[in-house]
C-alpha cells in the first residue's frame, strides 16, 4: 500500500529573523528546481553543480538539512559526471522540494 511521505517543515520555522528568508526560499523552490532540471536535460553538469551548491547552502542555513544532504549528492554526481546518479538524485531533490512546499505554513 502506498504511504505518502510526510511534509517537511523548517527546523528554524520559529526563528522570527528567518521567517521572510524561509518564505522566499520555499516560494522560489519550484523555479530553482526547474532550472536545475533544465540544466541537467541540456547536459550542463557544471551548471547543475553551481545551481545546486547554492541551493544546498540556502537549505542548510534555513533549516532543511535533508535537502542540503541530498543536494550534496547531486553536486557530487554532477562534478563526477555520473549521469544516471545525477538524474536519480535530482528526482529525489525534486520530491523533497515538493514535500517542503507542502509543509510550509504559507502553503494552501
Amino acid at each position: 500500500m502506498f504511504q505518502p511521505k510526510p511534509h517537511i517543515r523548517s527546523t528554524h520555522e520559529n526563528v522570527v529573523e528567518l521567517a521572510e528568508d524561509i518564505d522566499r526560499f520555499v516560494f522560489g523552490l519550484a523555479e530553482r528546481i526547474d532550472s536545475i532540471q533544465d540544466a541537467e536535460l541540456a547536459g550542463k553538469s557544471a551548471e547543475v553543480a553551481q545551481l545546486v551548491r547554492t541551493l544546498c547552502q540556502d537549505a542548510a542555513r534555513l533549516g532543511y538539512p535533508g535537502m542540503a544532504m541530498t543536494a550534496k549528492g547531486v553536486v557530487s554526481a554532477a562534478e563526477d559526471d555520473q549521469r544516471d546518479e545525477l538524474q536519480e538524485t535530482i528526482v529525489e531533490l525534486t520530491e523533497i522540494a515538493q514535500r517542503i512546499r507542502q509543509g510550509h505554513r504559507g502553503a494552501a
